[in-house]
């Protein structure tokens, strides 16, 4: 993180920011005055940059238990008159709506601003759901930058706009947008901001019983007919290009900038007319009107879902425009774009030549493919989920195999849930059977300990319990499920860059603050088989978890090590040298269970002999456990 240089009280310097950085050095900009998020990438660096912007300028910022706690957060300030920020992941708005969803209907007091960073392309995310519908449900306007400095700029004024509308408004960012970085001019930060503001008690306004909704509904729909009616002197939407061009173009978002860029590859930027739109919701209809009337046929360019398509085709038809107007005809609604899926669907929708020798690139693409073989994203060398998940599937071999049973067993059927331990799904451990958002490993168990034959084993990491596991795991306590769950404590948000939770004892700032202890939580909860392990000691894993499936009602244990990353930090900044793994080639049979089974990216096989990568292994000596080496031909030294 560029953090000296987001800091720089020094209007008009140009810096480089990511362009997370950026949105949140422009929230700060326009007075920002309260921020929460839940971590999640790709939004979590908008926070981290408010974390330290917080430090300097002296304005609340804290890393939330969930997103729903986050947006309650965040309307609260807005409720007391303060300029607030709420950030998310694109699924985080599924936990943030139903708060909003409310809010909207009332008169807000500070500008409140909800960050969505979308995720076309899947990269970090298990959906690639288009927030922009939830947008449309709840009134709220859309913000979508073309690039970071455009994000900036919106950032620094979305409060205002907020407020002038009366709604709360929506920036939908992208992984794109926020990982890229871009030379910025800062602005002025104000020193003198004012970090407590007043309730002002108005119960027809905060209070949203039906009686009152009715009316704040009506109120609702009348300020957006207004906010609409603006859309078109907003600095964010224009037209250039030659009005007498007979092909338009309306761009949403960061595809203006794969559009003009395609557009100069093909040769034809000055005959083309781009409506360049930075609110994707309501539009500018003048400026659209007046495209339609210029234009003979029309491109609508925007990710995902067809939105902007939709209502520009349903006010041609209400206006009485009969030209063609295309989007996902030429463009896919799936997956991320850019200037090599803009050239080609320009191409087409232009009747132009694709530049692109698409049938050599597939050629020398599987040529390649069929060279490099494929790299699977897989658990770190240490990490303590993989002593578990290998402890799991240990116990699955022995009761299939167990003679003694009255029922044979076939399988363990284990639901997981959202972080680093998702990758358990990879071989050789193959330990996910199912992955639905966040808390769901209790919830799915719930319904399948009343379902199925089979015993069942979840796995949930500790900064999901706290997020969304609590209510799921009081639920089979209430019902009487007979299931097991495992949750993997490292004690961290390990896989969005170790932000920390209720477990950690520390706060957004590093201040130091009650830490809240999970057994106790599950205590509370009715649970009454409650075990903590730790994960390195993976045999007495194995027995723990034995015991647990003979209980007959729900039973925790809680896989409790510190992420392995963080240690050899730790032991990096005391200068402490790392351990490593070595085989004793005399007790080795070459039986491949570290190998083929237990899966250290560590251990390898050259030349039919086992070997240990050492620039790879860091000596958390899992794989010595008796349940993995048994002929203990791995030693740390």
């Amino acid at each position: 993180m560029s953090v000296p240089d987001l800091e720089l009280d020094a209007p008009g310097k140009k810096v480089i920011l990511l362009g997370n950085e950026a949105l949140a050095r422009g929230f700060v900009e326009g007075g920002l005055q309260l921020a929460a998020a839940y971590p999640g990438t790709p939004s979590t660096e908008i926070m981290e940059s408010l974390i330290h912007l917080g430090q300097r300028y002296k304005f609340y910022t804290e890393w939330s238990v969930n997103e729903k706690v986050a947006a309650e957060v965040s309307i609260a300030g807005s409720m007391a008159g303060l300029r607030t920020v709420c950030t998310m992941k694109g699924v985080g708005v599924n936990v943030a709506s139903e708060p909003f969803q409310a809010f909207t209907y009332m008169d807000l007091r500070g500008g409140i601003a909800l960050v969505t960073a979308d995720d076309p392309g899947l990269h970090s995310s298990h959906t690639e759901q288009d927030n922009r519908y939830y947008a449309l449900q709840m009134y709220m306007p859309v913000l979508e930058p073309y690039d970071a400095q455009e994000g900036h700029a919106m950032a620094r004024q979305i409060f205002d706009l907020s407020e002038t509308w009366c709604r709360p408004v929506m920036l939908r960012s992208s992984t794109r947008l926020g990982h890229t970085s871009a030379n910025i001019s800062l602005g002025k930060i104000s020193k003198t901001r004012k970090n407590l503001g007043d309730f002002q008690r108005d119960p027809s306004r905060w209070v949203n019983l039906p009686m009152n909704a009715r009316k704040m509904r009506k109120n609702m729909i009348t300020r957006m007919d207004k906010v609409t009616k603006e859309m078109d002197d907003l600095e964010f939407n224009w037209l250039e290009g030659d009005p007498d061009a007979l092909e338009g173009v309306i761009t949403t978002g960061i595809t203006y900038g794969y559009t003009k860029e395609a557009l100069e590859i093909l040769d034809l930027k000055d005959s083309v007319r781009i409506l360049k739109l930075g609110l994707s919701y309501p539009l500018p209809y003048k400026l659209i009107e007046e495209l339609l009337t210029d234009c003979e046929r029309v491109l609508v360019v925007e990710e995902v879902e067809p939105i902007v398509e939709r209502f520009v085709t349903s006010f041609a038809q209400q206006r009485g425009f009969t030209l063609p107007i295309h989007g996902k005809k030429y463009l896919p609604r799936d997956g991320e774009y850019s200037i090599d899926i803009m050239l080609a669907g320009l191409a087409k929708f232009l009747g132009s030549k694709d530049p692109v020798d698409r049938k050599r690139i597939e050629n020398v693409t599987a040529q390649v493919q069929a060279l490099v073989p494929p790299r699977l994203p897989i658990l770190c060398p240490g990490c303590m989920h993989r002593g578990i998940f290998y402890a799991m599937k240990k116990v699955e071999k022995k009761l299939i195999k167990d003679k003694d049973q009255k029922k044979k067993l076939h399988q363990i059927v284990m639901p997981s849930d959202i972080g680093c331990y998702t990758l358990g799904y990879q071989p050789p451990l193959h330990a996910v059977d199912t992955h639905l958002c966040m808390g769901a490993s209790i919830g799915v168990s719930n319904g399948f300990a009343h379902a199925i034959p089979d015993p069942i084993i979840c796995t949930i990491g500790d900064s999901t319990f706290f997020h969304a596991g609590i209510p799921p795991l009081i639920n089979a306590v209430f019902n009487t499920s007979n299931i097991t769950i495992m949750i993997l404590d490292n004690r961290t948000t390990a896989m969005t860059g170790y932000q920390p939770h209720p477990g950690t004892g520390v706060q957004a700032c590093g201040e130091t603050t009650k830490c809240v202890q999970i057994e106790e939580i599950v205590k509370a909860c009715g649970v009454e088989f409650i075990e903590v392990v730790d994960p390195y000691n993976i045999t007495n894993s194995i027995k723990i978890i034995e015991s647990a499936l003979k209980f007959p009602k729900p039973a925790v244990i809680i896989a409790r090590r510190s992420c392995r990353m963080l240690e050899l930090r730790d032991r990096l900044k005391r200068g402490e040298p790392l351990p490593n793994a070595e085989i004793d080639r005399e007790l080795c049979t070459k039986c491949k269970v570290c190998l083929t089974q237990f899966g250290c990216p560590a251990i390898y096989l050259d030349n039919g002999e086992i070997e240990i990568d050492t620039s790879l292994c860091n000596g958390c000596g899992m794989c010595t456990d008796i349940s993995v080496c048994k002929f203990k031909a791995i030693s740390i030294k």
